[in-house]
């Protein structure tokens, strides 16, 4: 192992005194394991990784560091795929995983208040002993509830209540200089989780920012009852035109938990790789729309409108038929958090541990173009268009992603990757669409088109709160 220098000695020890020998380190071998994901995003080593298991240990950490000027980058479980723990200048990855405690379930008045190494498996099985659930995302249950929360990510019941963002009710965060603030009812009220309104919704100024304005300890979450009775209505068409159509329709009467649809290509586990044409006699899309209702009455109406909906539909003329999935697939849609679906890493077992996304938030009704724009260039790329879209809050927008595997042990492979996902990112964002959990690249492309104001206004945001640019600099490509 290469010898350490005196300063990089110094640094270590004085992370030791904070948080105690076993939990901070140099160590090659242990640096490496945070430099890389499975995103194309060029894997960099930190110089330091430390455990912190207290908001106290997090206040020194980042005092220590603010004085020293030394980046942070916070890090839960690692399992997102846009590169957003991967140090841009090296410096401490300040790993959260120990912080792990539910704080609080509030059976009555439907909140948790959970620490940021708080997985989803944790919450769903803590929160299932009062028959309550969270928006599972479509991921890992060793993902952390908190960092997915906080980054706007998606869940299972993004149809009904919209982005994990918008469950928030409460944070207390330490920020780059040290300080421990809070947020939401909790910080008039030191036991109030519940409500981030009507205060100003200062909360926003850590959410979307990529870990780059403070360290999130401690997150209140608003929870839901488990209504009994499930109804998975599902259907597929012949082109995306179609799906939208249905999709839009559906949505208008706001009766789903989730309501998504995926291209033949996604339905696929794994996703072929590389592009395997679709064969002729199978439709393009599918879709699940998960309903759950509190009676037998209550599921008759929903099935009253979505067989109205596809009554509807066929009338126009459109390719839509009502379709029977796989009882194991439909598990995975409806008892997330799991792994029959829910993990990237079988998306991509055709290819070499690579996976990535243009993953956007886009206004439903372009959908269509962009998705056969971005099948145009994927396929250019020998690339599988596997497309998922997603309603969320009704029809006002809903998601629009494409995941795609790549093979990570060749750099050109990983190369034709990122050039066909920052090329479709693109075309959708001259559409409207906005990538969330955005890589570097991704920001670049961003604030190419952001107006000037809001340039400035996030740089002066970001100046008042981390003056030495320490908090996982470079991520806003800002």
């Amino acid at each position: 192992m290469p010898k350490q220098s005196k300063e990089s000695e110094g640094v270590v020890k004085a992370l030791q005194a904070i948080v105690g020998e076993k939990y901070a380190t140099a160590a090659t071998h242990i640096r490496y394991a945070y430099s890389y994901d499975m995103s194309f995003v060029t894997p960099k080593l930190p110089d330091y990784v430390v455990m912190a298991e207290t908001v106290e240990q997090i206040q020194q950490i980042m005092r220590f560091a603010n004085a020293e000027k030394i980046p942070v980058i916070p890090y839960t479980a690692g399992t997102n795929i846009g590169g957003l723990c991967i140090p841009e200048r090296g410096g401490i990855l300040l790993d959260l995983k120990r912080m792990n405690k539910i704080v609080k379930i509030d059976p009555e008045s439907h909140y948790a208040v959970v620490e940021p190494g708080v997985s989803h498996g944790m919450l769903a099985e803590a929160l299932h002993k009062h028959n309550l659930r969270f928006g599972w995302p479509v991921g890992p249950p060793s993902a952390s509830v908190s960092s997915c929360a906080i980054s706007h990510g998606i869940g299972g019941l993004n149809a009904r209540y919209g982005l994990n963002s918008q469950e928030i009710t409460s944070m207390e965060v330490v920020l780059p200089t040290g300080e421990l603030v809070r947020v939401g009812s909790c910080a008039i009220v030191d036991d109030a989780w519940h409500s981030t309104l009507p205060l100003p919704k200062m909360d926003g100024l850590f959410k979307g920012w990529l870990g780059s304005t403070g360290v999130v300890t401690k997150l209140g979450l608003t929870v839901h009852p488990i209504p009994p009775v499930l109804k998975v209505f599902t259907v597929s068409c012949d082109n995306v035109e179609d799906m939208y159509s249905y999709m839009h329709n559906l949505a208008y009467y706001e009766i789903c938990d989730d309501l998504t649809a995926v291209s033949w290509w996604l339905a696929q586990v794994p996703i072929p790789y590389p592009y395997r044409p679709k064969p002729d006699d199978v439709p393009e899309m599918f879709s699940f729309a998960n309903t759950n209702s509190f009676t037998e009455k209550e599921k008759e109406a929903r099935e009253e409108i979505w067989q109205m909906v596809v009554d509807e539909e066929q009338k126009k003329g459109t390719s839509l038929k009502v379709t029977e999935y796989p009882e194991e697939a439909l598990r995975a849609r409806t008892q997330l958090p799991s792994q029959i679906v829910g993990s990237t890493k079988n998306y991509c077992k055709m290819a070499g541990a690579g996976i990535s996304w243009p993953g956007t938030f886009t206004p439903a009704n372009k959908w269509a173009p962009v998705y056969n724009e971005w099948k145009r260039i994927l396929i250019e790329h020998n690339l599988s268009p596997s497309v998922r879209m997603s309603m969320y809050r009704g029809v006002h927008y809903g998601m629009l992603r494409a995941m795609i595997p790549f093979n990570k042990q060749s750099q050109e492979e990983t190369e034709n990757a990122r050039k066909a996902i920052v090329e479709c990112l693109k075309v959708d964002l001259d559409n409207g669409g906005i990538p969330y959990k955005p890589p570097v690249d991704f920001a670049i492309e961003i604030n190419k088109r952001a107006h000037p104001g809001y340039l400035e206004l996030m740089k002066r945001i970001k100046q008042m709160l981390d003056p030495n640019d320490i908090m996982n600099p470079g991520k806003l490509g800002i």
